[in-house]
């Protein structure tokens, strides 16, 4: 009986780390895709520019996820940046899947990368910074 209530809390601290930081990649990458999409159609910015904008807003999302992740959890920053960098690459997905009925492949792929990468990155950083 207490083993089930210690595999509980174990799960707990998995999941509760990746779910904030999820949370607040997800709330930065809104935010910066709306600005990014007021500047682009106050200007006049090429179609070619949409895209690794869109990139670049994700890699910046998934580290500030990352790190997040990896502030609560305060250990194992790699693990739970990847993991919430592929979170928002999931929910980035879903999104593009809904909007567009092309899926292209190594985009995809690249999206992925960047997420995950981005996310274990912001994730060391955050367990490697001090506590104040």
């Amino acid at each position: 009986m207490n083993t089930r209530k210690e595999n509980l809390s174990v799960a707990a601290r998995i999941v509760r780390p990746i779910a904030f930081g999820g949370g607040a990649g997800i709330l930065v990458c809104l935010v910066l895709l709306l600005a990014a999409a007021t500047v682009m159609a106050s200007c006049q910015v090429p179609q070619a520019a949409v895209t690794p904008v869109a990139v670049a807003i994700l890699a910046v999302a998934a580290f500030l996820g990352g790190f997040t992740a990896a502030r609560i959890a305060r250990e194992r920053g790699l693990l739970y940046g990847a993991g919430c960098g592929l979170l928002l690459f999931l929910v980035t997905a879903i999104a593009g899947l809904g909007t567009e009925q092309v899926v292209q492949g190594t985009l995809l792929f690249l999206k992925l990368a960047v997420a995950s990468g981005c996310g274990a990155v912001g994730g060391i950083v955050g367990v490697n910074m001090k506590r104040r």
